[in-house]
């Protein structure tokens, strides 16, 4: 009994996190034990536990009771605590008591153990998403954390950590660390990379050896350059473009087709296609796609004269160059060899339009050749029909969605969450202009996404980085067409039980976007009472800078009448009406900052109640004297950047104010770095380029990183930077 009651006490005691270990007794002997958990959880732990506590020396036999096992104790075991059951004996005799005794001893040990609450693990998608959200802002020590996070859910390889890694700097702008890390780069082009992370690096190097030369319209520094810094080093990381349209990687790929020995001119002029006509090297790249003039036999060099199509389509086979093998070999007449490497290419490739592409020059050739393929060749071919959505009893896989209207559609039907959600690494893929350049089409796909519920409803909200991203791209100047998007976007981060300083960050951008675009007087009303709710969850001290820059952007931007400014001088009474509470932590800079709020919203000073400056001496803080320094504020937000050389000059008298806004590295940026005692650069409204000029002309000294866009977040990184 002395070696059961421990066990006894430890059921009785409801842990669920207890184990249960009772002995078998027959003729007055205990003969055997049996070991289980209360539900499933924590089996194989008590497993090894147990193993370690005995070892070899004492067990002799120990396994799992088999689910269909006659054991009647094991079977009441499991019926009762519904866990995995064991059954484990040792030697009989002296060693049989002893390890009765050890068990006894491993009872009261374990009813000591303090109890460990198990944190729920949120979904991948879930975290992959909110680390996204925290790139698009620019908060690196949010995205390091949420990278921790997806670490510790185990469910990543040293694959899968190297790709976040290459995102983490590529959502942080840290394009030159990407561009100048060559094994990195070598190493991951000789892999399978998906989508993002392909683009990631073919942008870096881009941005890093080629924006420059491009700029500058230096045709051949620009191929020269190119050759040097990418194609010849990496090579294998232009096999296959997988259908990418991000701007950088679409000329990156035409410049690798320009340079070799005989450039397929069809490819050139896809891709020349798919370069913009907003875009500023549009006709550069047009004229380095145009057909090269036609040479006389004795001009061509003698070594490339006897080379024939399916030549060059095996050698770039064999090269591993599958857009442009594909791209020859469908020009060619179909044989058996060329079916087969069509098919090695699509499966490379992975896009929907090589898919149909092949599928469709396999149907014109008719059924007599189709009978003569091999069966492991039909066999590929009839999975690729049902991937490419074909055939009449076709699945919703992540390949049969190809636009964002289609996954759209695809969310608002019901199709099938997991490849919906899948299908979103492939975005960059998708053609993004339906949905940004007609009115009717941006609606329908807002209207789309915003009536939907249930699990549908969160794979939306997972989705959100990724649609910003497609339709705010920084190289894309977005139309009016698609404000129901940014107003779809602000809403469903706006509806988000929780709100992150990275969730907040993006309502900035998106309502500062919203009325740059201009709104209706019944959007902007419905714009100004979500901000208010917004306002209500997460007014405090803590988040005043982010409250007072969203008032500044609502007052400097344009209000469609009386009742819109009614409507945004409302919201800034509100925050007032919050500040009361916490207005003996206000600053000088935070005041400051609501006293030129009250002159923007035409009111008197009194509404700021206990808002005050310190009216004494003896309880005002000492304020540093800056006369004659020169304090440099670097913002693509200029009217912020006036108003904080304003506030600065008004807070410390003597002080020089400079503010700049170029977008390249200049001359004028670099002297101001030089020369200013504080630099203050607001990086969440800036150039790469800039900031990298910032950072060479500075030297061993930093800039002043602002958080936030506003005068008030200006401000405080100032005076946060003199104490």
């Amino acid at each position: 009994m002395d070696h059961v009651l421990p066990w006894l006490h430890l059921i009785s005691s409801g842990s669920s996190q207890a184990a249960i270990v009772l002995p078998f007794v027959r003729s007055g002997h205990i003969v055997g034990w049996y070991a289980t958990t209360r539900g499933p959880v924590g089996a194989f732990e008590l497993k090894k536990e147990l193993m370690g506590w005995l070892g070899p020396t004492y067990l002799e036999h120990f396994d799992v009771v088999p689910f269909d096992s006659r054991d009647p104790m094991a079977a009441i075991l499991r019926q009762r605590y519904d866990g995995v059951v064991y059954r484990f004996s040792g030697a009989v005799g002296t060693k049989g008591a002893r390890m009765a005794d050890l068990l006894t001893t491993f009872a009261c040990l374990a009813s000591r153990r303090p109890l460990t609450n198990r944190m729920p693990m949120r979904p991948v998608g879930a975290i992959r998403s909110d680390f996204e959200r925290a790139l698009l802002v620019q908060d690196a020590e949010r995205a390091e954390t949420l990278l921790t996070e997806l670490r510790g859910t185990g469910r990543l390889n040293e694959e899968n950590l190297r790709y976040l890694d290459v995102r983490l700097k590529a959502g942080l702008g840290l394009w030159p660390q990407i561009a100048r890390d060559h094994w990195l780069i070598k190493t991951l082009s000789d892999l399978p990379l998906p989508v993002q992370v392909l683009a990631d690096l073919v942008e870096a190097l881009y941005r890093t050896y080629l924006d420059d030369l491009e700029a500058a319209g230096d045709t051949s520094a620009l191929l020269n350059a190119f050759k040097q810094h990418l194609s010849v080093p990496y090579p294998r990381l232009f096999a296959t473009r997988r259908g990418i349209r991000t701007p950088r990687v679409i000329k990156a790929f035409l410049l690798f087709e320009r340079v070799l020995d005989r450039p397929n001119e069809a490819l050139l002029a896809d891709l020349a296609s798919l370069v913009s006509n907003d875009d500023p090297g549009h006709l550069l790249f047009a004229s380095l796609a145009a057909p090269a003039p036609a040479q006389t036999p004795s001009s061509i060099p003698e070594e490339l004269v006897p080379v024939s199509d399916e030549d060059e389509a095996e050698a770039a086979f064999d090269d591993g160059q599958y857009d442009r093998a594909f791209a020859l070999y469908n020009d060619l007449p179909l044989s058996k060899r060329s079916v087969q490497r069509l098919l090695s290419c699509v499966l490379v490739v992975e896009t929907n339009d090589v898919r149909q592409s092949l599928l469709a020059k396999i149907d014109r050739a008719g059924p007599a050749f189709l009978a003569s393929l091999p069966i492991p060749v039909l066999k590929k071919l009839g999975d690729l029909r049902r991937v490419s959505g074909r055939t009449s009893n076709a699945e919703t896989t992540s390949a049969t969605i190809d636009g964002w209207f289609d996954w759209a559609e695809g969310l608002a039907a019901g199709l099938e969450v997991s490849a919906l959600a899948e299908s979103l690494d492939n975005a960059l893929a998708w053609d993004v202009t339906p949905i940004t350049r007609d009115d009717a089409t941006a609606s329908k796909f807002a209207s789309l996404l915003g009536g939907l519920s249930g699990e549908a409803a969160e794979i939306a909200r997972r989705a959100v980085p990724t649609i910003f991203h497609s339709v705010f791209h920084d190289d894309v100047q977005f139309a009016e067409a698609v404000r129901p998007i940014a107003i779809l976007l602000f809403d469903l981060i706006a509806l988000d039980d929780t709100l992150t300083p990275a969730d907040l960050e993006l309502l900035q951008i998106l309502c500062g976007k919203l009325l740059t675009i201009g709104l209706s007087a019944s959007d902007y009303g419905n714009l100004v009472s979500a901000l208010e709710d917004v306002q209500g969850r997460i007014g405090s001290y803590a988040h005043l800078a982010w409250s007072l820059d969203i008032c500044e952007v609502l007052a400097i931007a344009p209000a469609p009448n009386d009742a819109a400014r009614r409507a945004r001088q409302g919201f800034f009474l509100l925050l007032v009406g919050q500040a009361q509470v916490f207005a003996h932590r206000l600053e000088r800079h935070d005041v400051l900052s609501f006293t030129l709020l009250t002159r923007d919203y035409e009111l008197d000073l009194e509404v700021l109640g206990a808002i005050t400056l310190p009216r004494s001496a003896g309880e005002d803080i000492e304020t540093p004297d800056l006369s004659g320094k020169l304090i440099a504020i670097y913002t693509l937000a200029e009217a912020a950047a006036r108003r904080a050389k304003v506030a600065l000059i008004e807070m410390f008298p003597g002080v020089r104010v400079e503010t700049n806004a170029d977008t390249v590295a200049t001359a004028r940026l670099t002297s101001l770095a030089k020369a200013s005692d504080i630099f203050v650069f607001a990086w969440k409204s800036s150039s790469h380029q800039a900031y990298y000029c910032v950072k060479d002309a500075m030297g061993e000294r930093e800039p002043v990183m602002v958080a936030g866009k506003g005068t008030a977040s200006l401000l405080r990184a100032v005076l946060d930077s003199l104490r």
